[in-house]
């Protein structure tokens, strides 16, 4: 058990840090709110350019990875075997890397946009009808997910290449921090990213979990509150303990999949018993949309303009995706062992962002059918009582809307509890002194950082408020943000070293190179 030895410093710091920001929160949650407002519009008018740049950097530099001369290095031995079926594989990452924020986002996102679009279009015209069904697609898309991917490729390299012995979010800088893995500096990296991933996890709770909650009052009669807010949120905590208690194998995975085959299940009822030609015909748009704008949208800074649009969603949403991006990476690189760098980043990128996009498509254009209907008027409940009850009033003009708000509702639970399943899991490695390939942190270890997770979303509901939501996300997320540029440059150097161009020519002409080939590649493992 001396590999599973708690690393005292970051453990002790960042549950510490936890307790003192969310205390000062809880006993003045007015000044508290205050602040983090102001710190939001400090962050997005001075910094917000950061974030956009980021976004199309990180895009050119995955595809120059995937496709280039290092796409097909293998992220283990030469002779490993991805330990999972590509379907598993892609259920766990999507599970780990959305939660329940996409069940909440994907259905009433359109009407913020539709109210106050972007490129300066009319509000409530049909070019802001065709902005607002597609701009969510853009914000869970490709971006997204090469901020998720990044890190993934960052960490495994060293991990399973060099045989670094530490599953932190610092491994990823291992080639600059040279013979100390474990020292001062690295420590520092780890505590970011946890303080990072509970502000993030933080955050996402705070959005799903009045959803869930208004689901339960409409199926029971309970009065919606913060009481029941926080028993969702214990109910959560719960669930994703007990996945925890039972490790990767039989909690995360079985979870997972239950998670993904429900919410197919949901999803092609809701296409067959919904409007089925008006959510269909306004995906295909939608996609093709934003595969028309996407340079565009990818790069927009709004700056003839001040809708606040850039700073409001399409920097919360890069800010959001770079707080959570070390723990997805972290997680991605737990269950990528046996997989090339160029199917990590193509398997991420696709199906994550066409995974997204189906749930905003058929969540989304079900409540814009009824809305453009006349049978809920979205805008009008978004302002008047939140999205939780659009998301229900919507659902409940499908048939059978008492089972299918049920089933919605269990399968956001699942979500929930799948990403902070990994996130536990990620964050008791990060405060692990040595955890070798293929073990996990020692179960209490994990089971506390489960419980850890609950508190800071219940302060959050407590103070209440998208702006704070999203400060805390902006805060969080800008040291990752300059850590993500030292790892993109610790990869390359480290990959340059190990791969002559040569031998990488070698391996671009092959199409699946021998294991001979493979051999004379591989670059020998050193830490």
């Amino acid at each position: 058990m001396s590999n599973h030895h708690v690393d005292k410093p970051t453990f002790l710091i960042a549950a510490g840090i936890i307790f003192l920001v969310c205390i000062p929160l809880v006993l003045a949650p007015e000044q508290g709110g205050a602040t983090l407002k102001a710190i939001h519009q400090w962050i997005t008018g001075s910094l917000g350019f950061l974030y956009v740049i980021a976004a199309s950097a990180v895009v050119i530099f995955l595809g120059w990875l995937a496709f280039g001369r290092y796409g097909k290095v293998k992220l283990g031995d030469i002779d490993d075997q991805p330990d999972y079926s590509t379907f598993t594989w892609v259920g766990m990452l999507f599970c780990a890397g959305v939660g329940a924020g996409l069940m909440y986002w994907a259905c009433i996102e359109w009407a913020y946009y539709y109210d106050t679009p972007p490129f300066e279009a009319e509000p409530g015209s049909a070019e802001a009808l065709r902005w607002a069904s597609s701009y969510g697609v853009f914000h869970w898309g490709i971006t997204a997910w090469a901020f998720y991917c990044l890190p993934a490729i960052a960490i495994a390299y060293p991990y399973y290449v060099k045989k670094v012995p530490l599953l932190r979010f610092s491994t990823g800088a291992h080639y600059f921090l040279g013979k100390n893995p474990a020292g001062g500096a690295a420590r520092t990296i780890d505590l970011l990213f946890m303080l990072a991933l509970l502000g993030g996890a933080g955050s996402s709770l705070g959005f799903s979990t009045p959803m869930i909650s208004a689901g339960i009052s409409h199926l029971t009669g309970i009065e919606q509150g913060f009481g029941l807010d926080a028993a969702v949120v214990m109910l959560c905590i719960a669930l994703f303990a007990g996945s925890v208690f039972f490790g990767l194998e039989k909690g995360f995975k079985k979870l997972s999949g239950l998670a993904v085959q429900l919410a197919i299940g949901l999803l092609i009822f809701i296409v067959l018993a919904g409007p089925t030609a008006f959510i269909l015909n306004s995906g295909v748009n939608a996609i093709g949309h934003v595969i028309q704008n996407f340079v565009s949208m990818n790069t927009w800074t709004e700056p003839f303009g001040d809708s606040g649009f850039v700073k409001d969603w399409t920097m919360f949403y890069w800010a959001w995706w770079i707080a959570y991006a070390p723990f997805v990476g972290l997680f991605v690189t737990r269950i990528s062992r046996g997989r090339t760098i160029q199917q990590v980043i193509t398997g991420m990128l696709l199906f994550g962002s066409l995974g997204c996009a189906v749930f905003y498509i058929v969540l989304g254009n079900l409540s814009l059918y009824h809305f453009l209907e006349g049978n809920v008027d979205v805008v009008t409940l978004l302002k008047e009582h939140g999205g939780k009850d659009v998301i229900v009033a919507a659902l409940d003009q499908l048939p059978a809307s008492g089972l299918v708000i049920f089933i919605f509702m269990i399968v956001s639970i699942l979500f929930c509890a799948t990403t902070y399943d990994s996130a536990a899991l990620t964050l008791a490695g990060a405060a692990t002194k040595k955890l070798p390939i293929g073990e996990n942190p020692a179960r209490w270890h994990r089971i506390f950082w489960a419980m850890m997770l609950g508190v800071l979303p219940i302060t959050l509901l407590f103070v209440s408020g998208l702006t704070t939501l999203q400060t805390v996300l902006l805060i969080v997320s800008l040291p990752i943000l300059l850590i993500g540029v030292m790892m993109s440059v610790a990869l390359v150097k480290s990959l340059r070293e190990d791969f002559s161009p040569a031998q990488t020519t070698q391996v671009e002409q092959e199409k699946g190179p021998s294991p001979e080939a493979i051999k004379e590649l591989h670059p020998t493992p050193t830490s």
